[in-house]
């Protein structure tokens, strides 16, 4: 067993012989399209994010979850960016993946996993199923049927899979209750194949492969306890033959101790600062101590969150001087500073404090989002227009960013602009339609330059070209 929330690091390299696997099984898609698998995943998430209600729209969250979790999609082979990683607020432990690489957390999972290496290794075994192509094979016998059918019947197989016994009664009044209760589960082997390449990619990565072991082992120890609903489980059905090969599979490597990173308890902490009604964790938080440095440094960056959300900023800002004097080093410490300067007023201290945590922590993008909507509130749309222009270099497929530009554009007056601009936010929404008519509107206006006209109009082109090819071969 792992030990929990160690800290110190073993510097020396983890050996499991790669050699000793077994080939992890055909991934072939037969008539599902790798085109096609994607755009399945896209749909589906778009889905989740306009409906699902415990979607967690927060960038914060979203940059660590992506950060490690395309760190081990790497380390496994695959390529980083098609790879994206999401949390719903959920007190179940689950966690689930879908075609196209998009994989689902529920915070219940974050908030039992004890260690890094726990929910590393939980992430792995989900980019597993991705990497051979699991659901997709599960949807392959529907391989005709358009993108929009078999993004709903994913759906609905999620709905089945979560504690929402009215939402999973609905879906299943689809039409396809058959098909759905058939695949509501992986088979034993998907399970093992997933088990090995997830501890394959936590071997390279340098995380402790025991993590995994002892999150399923732990697990499976609460199942009985109903009170703990242990979705995952239920869906990944953890055999002894599983748990045996598992164990087997590690049982000549030596324990690695790896230590927990700064974010991985500040990500715990803010998720555990929204469990439940902010005044009641704000108590609950207030009564608890912590021993060890990290856990005073969650303890503290917890408080502040929750005081915060409760407009309590002498206690928020009490709570984060006791974080700053320990001198924690996080981008997440930074973004907490940004939020409460916002919160009194100080929008341009906000903006200053992001700018320059981003020279600090480069990789944390998201304090270019909280500058950009500092700088809005402080009505400097010109300079938010800029940013976001240069930013976009770098991350072209940042929705968030073009939101902010639009709403920039809006402020400046610019129609035409915001137009074009929110185009782009259809686009990555995979909402063709929806950005031609967007362009065709600003094409109508009349607005801005030749330059930008001429613009606008081969965008145009370009986008209605793709819908008419996605018609063409059932992506749409």
């Amino acid at each position: 067993m792992v030990l929990a929330l160690v800290t110190s690091l073993v510097l020396q390299p983890l050996q499991i012989a790669t050699a000793q696997l077994p080939d992890l099984g055909d991934p072939a898609r037969a008539g599902l399209s790798a085109a096609k698998e994607k755009r399945i995943g896209e749909v589906a998430m778009r889905d989740i994010r306009e409906n699902e209600t415990s979607y967690i729209d927060d960038p914060e969250i979203e940059y660590y979850f992506n950060s490690l979790g395309r760190r081990l999609a790497a380390a496994g082979g695959s390529v980083p960016e098609d790879f994206n990683f999401f949390v719903l607020r959920d007190s179940t432990v689950n966690a689930f993946a879908m075609p196209g690489g998009f994989i689902g957390v529920h915070s219940g999972l974050v908030l039992l996993a004890q260690n890094e290496s726990e929910l590393a290794g939980v992430l792995g075994h989900e980019i597993g199923h991705v990497q051979q192509h699991h659901i997709a094979r599960m949807l392959d016998q529907r391989a005709n049927a358009t993108v929009a059918v078999l993004a709903s019947l994913l759906v609905a197989i999620l709905a089945g899979r979560s504690s929402n016994g009215a939402v999973t009664e609905a879906a299943l009044a689809t039409g396809q209750a058959a098909a759905i209760q058939n695949q509501l589960t992986f088979s034993q082997n998907f399970e093992r194949e997933a088990d090995r390449a997830g501890l394959q990619t936590m071997s390279a990565t340098g995380f402790d492969p025991q993590g995994m072991a002892s999150f399923f082992e732990r697990l499976g120890k609460i199942s009985g306890n109903e009170s703990a609903d242990t979705a995952f489980l239920r869906t990944h059905p953890l055999t002894r033959e599983r748990m045996a090969d598992m164990q087997g599979r590690i049982k000549d490597s030596p324990p690695r101790i790896v230590a927990d990173s700064n974010d991985f308890v500040l990500v715990r902490a803010k998720l555990e600062s929204e469990n439940g009604l902010p005044r009641d964790v704000l108590t609950r938080l207030q009564r608890e101590s912590a021993a060890r440095r990290q856990d005073q440094a969650a303890r503290w960056y917890a408080i502040s969150r929750a005081a915060l959300s409760t407009h309590n900023l002498v206690e928020a800002n009490r709570a984060f001087a006791q974080l700053r004097d320990m001198h924690f080093e996080s981008p997440f410490v930074e973004m907490l500073a940004a939020d409460l300067a916002s919160a009194q007023g100080k929008h341009a201290e906000a903006a200053r404090l992001c700018h320059e945590g981003l020279q600090r922590f480069p990789a944390a993008r998201y304090l270019q989002l909280g500058e950009a909507d500092a700088l809005l509130s402080d009505g400097k749309a010109e300079q938010v227009v800029t940013l976001t222009r240069d930013a976009l270099i770098e991350s072209p497929k940042d929705e968030r960013l073009y939101t902010l530009q639009a709403k920039a554009f809006a402020m400046l007056g610019k129609t035409a602009d915001q137009q074009r601009v929110q185009a782009e936010i259809f686009v990555l929404q995979n909402n063709l339609v929806a950005a031609v008519e967007q362009l065709r509107l600003a094409q109508r206006s009349g607005e801005g330059d030749h330059i930008t006209q001429a613009a606008i109009d081969s965008r145009l082109r370009e986008l209605r070209a793709r819908v008419k090819e996605d018609k063409a071969n059932k992506l749409e």
